[in-house]
């Protein structure tokens, strides 16, 4: 299982990593917006704790898509005066602060869950306007070997805490923004702030795709095998995923 934590997440990772750099910052943030890390503990979590707990945590993880959003929100708006880390500072901060308030919603799971998908409509309408100004020059990503990392150090954290923490923390906290933070100040960098914006708004509309795969795991985790579970999910997180990009296209 030690391993199964270690190298799944970095994986996943390095995949997206190879992806943003051969299909660009747009499909980098659809991918950051897929339930890769968060299904990664997700599933860890189910066969360590069991099936409940995982279900639980998983409706948690479908409001906590909703405090990533807010997240996207306050970088969005920050960076139109700051540069990066002072935004990513507030960002987080703001992130923090949502995921306190979504606590509440804690003995209401499968309402949180609806609320989060609700709330992702009205938030796209909060997103500023890409600045038309000129992009500043290109800056050296940082490397996948820290995104990696990362990766593997909030799946150990989570994980290993989750008996303390309960299923709605953990699953509020499975969704952190470790790909959004990296993304958002790499585009920020290297793009300057309308990039930057139109990373995090594409982002939000890949959370679509992200509560779909929450709601469904929810729903068959009981009536289920794991892996079962797992794999509609999964089919259903794809197919709600390309209609958004065909729709992102036409528009």
């Amino acid at each position: 299982m030690l391993l199964l934590k270690v190298l799944l997440v970095p994986a996943l990772i390095w995949l997206i990593g190879l992806a943003a750099g051969k299909w660009g910052p747009a499909v980098a943030g659809a991918l950051a917006g897929f339930p890769v890390i968060t299904g990664s503990i997700l599933l860890i979590l189910a066969l360590e704790q069991g099936d409940g707990f995982a279900q639980r945590a998983a409706l948690a993880a479908a409001l906590g898509a909703a405090t990533n959003v807010v997240f996207g929100l306050a970088y969005s708006w920050a960076c139109l005066r700051w540069r990066w880390l002072p935004c990513l500072a507030l960002s987080l901060l703001a992130y923090a602060a949502s995921v306190l308030l979504s606590r509440e919603l804690g003995a209401h799971p499968w309402l949180g869950a609806w609320l989060a998908l609700a709330f992702l409509p009205a938030a796209a309408r909060g997103f500023p306007s890409p600045p038309a100004d000129p992009a500043p020059a290109a800056g050296r990503e940082p490397g996948l070997l820290p995104r990696m990392l990362i990766g593997a150090a909030l799946v150990l954290l989570i994980t290993g805490a989750s008996a303390r923490l309960g299923p709605t923390l953990s699953g509020l906290l499975a969704v952190f923004p470790v790909l959004g933070s990296v993304l958002a100040v790499f585009s920020h960098q290297s793009g300057g702030r309308a990039a930057a914006i139109r990373l995090l708004r594409g982002m939000a509309r890949g959370f679509y795709a992200f509560i779909a795969f929450c709601l469904c795991l929810a729903l068959l985790l009981p009536r289920a095998s794991l892996g079962l579970a797992f794999a509609d999910a999964l089919c259903l997180a794809a197919g709600v995923q390309l209609l958004a990009l065909r729709r992102a296209r036409r528009g």
